[in-house]
C-alpha cells in the first residue's frame, strides 16, 4: 500500500472512531443538546401529516421524536451505515417503524425527486460540507412554502486567524468550517431562500444535563468513559494543543438555529 494511501485510510478510521462510543449507546451529540432540537422543531409550526427530511439523523433521536410527538412522516437519512444500524434499533424499540424509513445517503445529492418534503432538519451537519451545494439541495427537494431549519455551529464574534487555522487542520479528521450569523444567513439565501430567521445561543455546559434525563445517568456515564478510555479519542481531544485551544477560543463559539422558508 502506498505511504498516502495508509495515510487516507488511518484518517478516515480515526474520524469514524471519533464518535463511535456516543453511536453505540444511541446518543445524539450536538451544540445544544436535546434542548436545541426541541426548540428548532418549535420553530417549525409542524402539522401532523407533514412529510419530513432529517438530514444527518444520526442515531435517530430526532426522527423517533417528530414521529411519536408530531405524528408525521419522516424519512431519517445519514451518510454512516454505523449510525443507521443504530438509528433502526431505535425506531422499532420507540415503535414508530410505520412513521419512520432509514435511508443512507449523501446530503450533497439527496436521493429524492424534487418538491417532495414538507420540512428538512438538519442538526450540525452543514459545518462539514459544502454548505452551498447542500442549501441548494434541501431546497430543491422541498415543497413550495417548505420550511428548511437546522443547527449549526456558529462564532459568536469575529474569529481570530489562529482559531480557523487550528479548525483548518482537521484535528478531528474532518474539516470544521463555522460561519457567523450573517454569513449563516447569506448561504440560504443565495439557494433561493427567504424569511430566513435565526437565533443564536452561547454554548452551555449545563444542556448536556439534558442528555442526562434522556439517556439515563448509566448509560451517559458509560459512554463518557468509553470516551476517555478510547486511545484514538484521546489522541484526538486530550492532547495539550487541543485543550488549549478549547480553553482560549470558547468564548468565540456558539450555535445557531435557523430558519428558512422556501416561498
Amino acid at each position: 500500500m502506498q505511504e498516502n494511501e495508509k495515510l487516507k485510510t488511518i484518517s478516515e478510521q480515526k474520524k469514524f472512531t471519533v464518535y463511535d462510543p456516543w453511536g453505540r449507546f444511541g446518543m445524539t451529540k450536538h451544540l445544544g443538546s436535546i434542548y436545541a432540537t426541541r426548540q428548532l422543531i418549535k420553530l417549525y409550526n409542524i402539522t401532523p401529516g407533514q412529510y419530513i427530511l432529517d438530514i444527518g439523523c444520526g442515531t435517530g433521536y430526532t426522527a423517533c421524536l417528530l414521529a411519536k410527538n408530531y405524528q408525521v412522516d419522516v424519512v431519517a437519512l445519514d451518510v454512516s451505515s454505523k449510525l443507521l444500524e443504530v438509528a433502526k434499533k431505535r425506531i422499532i424499540k420507540e415503535n414508530v417503524s410505520n412513521k419512520v424509513t432509514t435511508i443512507e445517503g449523501d446530503a450533497h445529492k439527496l436521493p429524492f425527486p424534487s418538491k417532495v418534503f414538507d420540512a428538512v432538519i438538519a442538526e450540525s451537519v452543514l459545518v462539514f460540507c459544502d454548505k452551498t451545494k447542500v442549501s441548494s439541495e434541501v431546497y430543491r427537494v422541498l415543497k413550495p412554502d417548505g420550511v428548511f431549519g437546522n443547527n449549526e455551529a456558529t462564532y459568536l464574534k469575529p474569529p481570530p486567524a489562529q482559531l480557523t487555522s487550528w479548525l483548518s487542520k482537521s484535528s478531528l479528521g474532518i474539516d470544521v468550517q463555522l460561519l457567523q450569523e450573517d454569513e449563516w444567513q447569506a448561504v440560504y439565501t443565495q439557494a433561493g431562500f427567504e424569511d430566513v430567521s435565526s437565533t443564536i445561543y452561547p454554548i452551555k455546559f449545563r444542556e448536556e444535563f439534558g442528555n442526562l434525563r434522556v439517556y439515563g445517568i448509566r448509560r451517559y456515564l458509560s459512554a463518557v468513559v468509553q470516551s476517555i478510555f478510547d486511545p484514538s479519542i484521546r489522541r484526538t481531544f486530550f492532547r495539550k494543543d487541543m485543550l488549549k485551544a478549547m480553553r482560549q477560543f470558547s468564548s468565540y463559539v456558539g450555535y445557531g438555529l435557523y430558519v428558512s422558508r422556501k416561498v
